[in-house]
């Protein structure tokens, strides 16, 4: 990646073979370009927001979703937004290497090994207090009783079977994550939920007919699964509680449809993003908000807003992605949980850099940590499962 070079892009973007990592470098170009109009106070606003060239090619690349192994395909890519990121290209080369005459090092492993990605990983807790370890598991049936059967998969799903016309308890059960670990799981109703690392979803067996309730702590997207009432005339609302540090912080109510909430104790605000359907957002203060398609609800304190959403950063995690349009700090929380590692900053670490592009969380952290150091702004040490960031 270092070594890539403005004619290598060139080539790479004509002959239409520009993989995710050079449209990744794309963005981080960008990213250090719009800084540096910011730092010499050159129409910041005109280069970040009214610059047509990179609002072209940054389409491109959204209508071109494919997993990092795959090529983008200059058919999708219009001309001129070829053409303009020749110039752009160009243009930030010179200020990229303006900025240092130095080659841009890579980040030093003092102690210990590179760092591989997280896994398909979860501890369950039955009902009666049972601990499953599902990386260790047998597939197949964990449990069977009472109309009901628990069943992993050997494509890391936890799947709930009940039985029709059969009594079945609704204690509570819980799937737990581990930092650096990921699960889905399909409840007794059908629906679908995908947990993040460090993450936990708590849900009865069996749901009633009035009402489906799971409690949420750190990450989760959801598909739930559209039921009437055996009467027919009502759907059965579905309600996600969410935790936060031990405290109820929100409820989302909904009846049939897809979504993301984002409610780490780590990051600042809970968001919910609404992918297909309807929600209603309620915070204890009373307040509420019902999210369209397409937008997503922030909670920070007792504030809630509604804001246009950039689903394809809320699901980037989802789809085995790391999407980064957001600064360094909050870049390294993500890397942080999928890796199992701790970030220390010293001092002079530029905690609120920028960074644009994306990469697999298929891969081992130092391609992670060689893309966003490829800005030249900052620098990482390993030391064990700890990364140390500097300038």
């Amino acid at each position: 990646m270092k070594n890539l070079k403005s004619e290598d892009i060139i080539d790479a973007f004509l002959d239409g073979k520009a993989t995710a990592e050079v449209s990744a470098r794309l963005e981080t170009w960008y990213l250090l370009k719009a800084e540096q109009a910011a730092e010499t106070d050159v129409q910041h606003d005109y280069e970040v927001k009214n610059d047509r060239m990179w609002m072209n090619i940054q389409q491109a690349i959204k209508n071109d979703s494919v997993p990092p192994s795959k090529v983008v395909r200059l058919s999708r890519i219009s001309r001129w937004a070829v053409a303009a990121a020749i110039l752009m290209i160009c243009s930030l080369s010179v200020l990229y290497y303006k900025q240092s005459n130095q080659p841009v090092e890579r980040f030093t492993i003092s102690k210990g090994k590179d760092i591989a990605p997280g896994k398909n990983s979860a501890f369950l807790t039955l009902a009666n207090g049972k601990r499953v370890d599902l990386s260790n598991a047998e597939n197949g049936v964990l449990l069977a009783e009472s109309g009901l059967s628990i069943v992993k998969t050997k494509n890391g799903q936890l799947v709930y079977h009940t039985k029709p016309g059969q009594a079945q308890s609704n204690k509570p059960n819980t799937i737990q994550t581990p930092v650096g670990g990921q699960y889905m799981v399909i409840l007794p109703d059908g629906s679908k939920v995908w947990l993040n690392a460090a993450s936990s979803l708590t849900y009865p067996t069996a749901f009633d007919q009035d009402e489906r309730k799971v409690s949420l702590t750190g990450e989760g997207y959801f598909e739930i699964a559209h039921l009437m009432q055996k009467s027919g005339k009502a759907v059965i609302p579905f309600v996600v509680t969410v935790m936060k540090s031990g405290k109820l912080n929100q409820q989302v109510k909904v009846l049939g449809t897809h979504f993301n909430i984002n409610s780490y104790p780590d990051e600042p605000v809970v968001t919910t993003t609404l992918l297909q359907g309807s929600v209603v957002v309620n915070i204890p203060s009373a307040q509420s908000a019902v999210l369209k398609p397409q937008q997503q609800a922030i909670l920070k304190g007792l504030q809630l807003d509604v804001s246009p959403a950039d689903t394809e950063v809320a699901m980037a995690w989802k789809n085995g992605e790391f999407i980064f349009r957001e600064d360094l700090a909050s870049a390294m929380r993500k890397v942080a949980r999928w890796y199992g590692v701790e970030v220390s900053y010293e001092e002079s670490a530029p905690k609120n850099l920028m960074l644009g592009g994306w990469m697999s969380r298929e891969t081992n952290i130092s391609a992670i940590l060689n893309h966003i150091q490829s800005t030249g702004k900052v620098h990482f040490t390993i030391e064990g499962r700890r990364v140390i960031v500097s300038r």
